[in-house]
């Protein structure tokens, strides 16, 4: 009998400016359901419901009938019965201060005190939530690919997100595909198109596949180019990069490119870590 998966509720909370909005991004990212601003009294259905995947709620000092004490009371309960965990993100006065001028945003408190009192009122409201929690991050000092480093290192046993790989070929007399992160000219290779039995055909034909695979650099070119792909993917996944576009173009897009394409994708599809996206721009 195969046991069913018992998914993670997070409720994710913590000060105004902490970085809530962010972090719910990320876990999409990372495959999470994220519900924003849920009324505190749909909580206790949304943890009893049988979520089908991992599930993260956003709740602050701007969702209705916000009340900690009670919200933190309720967690407390239905982490008995349920896989609930609290995350709670935290900032220094200082850095909350530069956000909210950078961004040009009232505190949503709108209180009528200076804002360095409303930050502290708020934290110390929050006091019963801060308590509970089962993950604390402080946001002081985190860019967000930082955050979004951290929060994998914590929930990435939890995570079904793979790095995305697109594919492209192109032709460079129809213009650089402007979305691709890197560019390989594939040109140095012979061009089939000045065989006449191979002119008429493309990338996809088993002779024009045959003619390119079997030139000097081909191998070459491509030992090295995986060697430094895997590298440089590790750089990506640092950053938090998880979407990277690959292109590789001939004069028309027909011929060099899209074997090049092809062959590559057949290296990476073995990865299954990765997500592979393929497409042909100027093969028409």
């Amino acid at each position: 009998m195969k046991l069913e998966k018992k998914y993670k509720i997070l409720i994710v909370t913590g000060l105004s400016g902490a970085g809530r909005s962010s972090a719910l991004k990320i876990f999409e990212d990372m495959g999470f359901e994220a519900i924003d601003n849920l009324p505190t009294y749909l909580l206790g259905e949304v943890v009893n419901s049988k979520v089908k995947k991992n599930l993260a709620v956003g709740i602050d000092v701007r969702t209705r009938d916000f009340d900690p004490k009670k919200i933190a009371k309720e967690i407390i309960k239905k982490k008995k019965t349920s896989n609930v965990s609290v995350l709670f993100l935290d900032c220094d006065n200082i850095n909350l201060l530069h956000r909210f001028k950078e961004s040009r945003r009232l505190h949503p408190l709108k209180l009528d005190l200076p804002i360095t009192e409303i930050i502290e009122t708020e934290r110390n409201w929050l006091k019963p939530l801060l308590k509970i929690n089962d993950y604390y991050i402080d946001t002081s000092k985190l860019k967000i690919n930082l955050l979004k480093n951290q929060m994998q290192a914590l929930f990435s046993k939890l995570s079904d997100s793979k790095t995305s790989i697109r594919i492209i070929s192109f032709g460079y007399k129809y213009g650089l595909p402007r979305e691709a992160d890197l560019v390989f000219d594939m040109r140095f290779i012979q061009n089939p198109y000045y065989e006449k039995k191979l002119r008429h055909l493309d990338g996809k034909n088993l002779k024009v596949i045959d003619f390119v695979k079997k030139q000097e650099y081909f191998n070459f070119f491509f030992d090295r180019l995986l060697t430094f792909f895997k590298k440089i993917l590790e750089g990506y996944k640092k950053e938090g990069k998880d979407y990277i576009t690959l292109a590789f173009g001939c004069t028309g897009g027909i011929h060099r490119s899209v074997v090049s394409s092809e062959y590559f994708y057949s290296l990476l599809i073995k990865n299954k870590k990765l997500k592979i996206f393929l497409e042909h721009r100027d093969l028409k």
